[in-house]
């Protein structure tokens, strides 16, 4: 089953702590009518208020989870107790071949990376100048949004911060919208944050100033990208919005140690929920964000 799983390592994965409240009720034998690991693959069938039991499976590789339970949390709690009682009593839970709904989902998941091989191989044998002038727009897209945002900010500092908790939420996201137009989607998301600072209470305005002089800082950055080094580069396009595919990050430095959790937040972006997580390197005491 690869490397062992530890409790706090499980629970670190719960969206919530209500969620991790409740997978631990569920890291207990007498709750599971079956159970079983096939190499990296665990699952179980856990008895829950309906007549039949939640089909739940995990590949432990990324992790992936699947459950037939309706919850939208992920992990689900099924989830997240089948994976603690891994991390506590992996040896209650037998190697054997899975069943059959268990290999229809690890079917399934083989097509999906099947397919994404192919875009991948698509993607590197296509026309290298028109993935240029791709890069090339995206890059102008950004900058022209970048110019109209330091206008913004430049009127918006010049006319002063008082008002600004009475004003609606539309100013903030008005220019937010501009800027998702613009391919960055990064700062869109530190323009929508600036609403709720605005009635956060006493400090308020140091606390806009603050994130106002960020954002500028990234604008200013931005301008002198070619001038930075490689890690810079890739911290302000982070910041600005820009996603990096897999052969992108797989090509830059790893870091190996052991990553201990320090931090988690869960939040909803343009209609995706957005899961971010800190990580302190035991060894290197490095910080990393996952």
């Amino acid at each position: 089953m690869g490397i062992p799983w530890t409790t706090e390592q499980v629970l670190a994965l719960a969206p919530d702590p209500a969620s991790a409240k409740t997978g631990r009720g569920l890291a207990t034998l007498g709750k599971w009518l079956s159970l079983g690991s096939w190499e990296s693959v665990l699952w179980g069938e856990c008895q829950g208020s309906g007549k039949d039991p939640y089909q739940t499976q995990i590949e432990l590789g990324e992790p992936a989870f699947r459950c037939s339970c309706p919850s939208r949390k992920f992990p689900c709690k099924h989830g997240l107790g089948l994976l603690l009682l891994l991390a506590e009593q992996s040896s209650a839970i037998a190697a054997t071949d899975p069943p059959e709904w268990v290999a229809a989902w690890l079917a399934s998941r083989s097509q999906r990376a099947e397919k994404q091989a192919e875009k991948r191989v698509q993607e590197q044998v296509a026309d290298p100048t028109a993935q240029a002038k791709r890069v090339a727009e995206r890059q102008r897209k950004v900058h022209q949004g970048l110019q109209d945002l330091r206008r913004w900010l430049e009127d918006r500092v010049r006319q002063g911060l008082a008002t600004m908790p009475q004003e609606s939420y539309q100013v903030w996201d008005t220019i937010a919208a501009r800027m998702v137009d613009a391919q960055a989607p990064g700062l869109a998301r530190q323009l929508r944050d600036l609403a709720g600072i605005a009635q956060s209470g006493q400090g308020w305005i140091d606390r806009c100033l603050e994130q106002l002089g960020r954002i500028y800082l990234l604008i200013e950055g931005f301008e002198r990208l070619e001038t930075l080094s490689p890690e810079v580069q890739a911290d302000l396009r982070t910041q600005i919005g820009w996603s990096l595919n897999q052969e992108e990050v797989l090509a830059g430095t790893a870091h190996p140690d052991l990553w201990l959790v320090v931090g988690q937040r869960l939040e909803e972006e343009d209609r995706l929920k957005i899961r971010r997580t800190w990580l302190l390197g035991l060894g290197s005491s490095r910080f990393a964000l996952l």
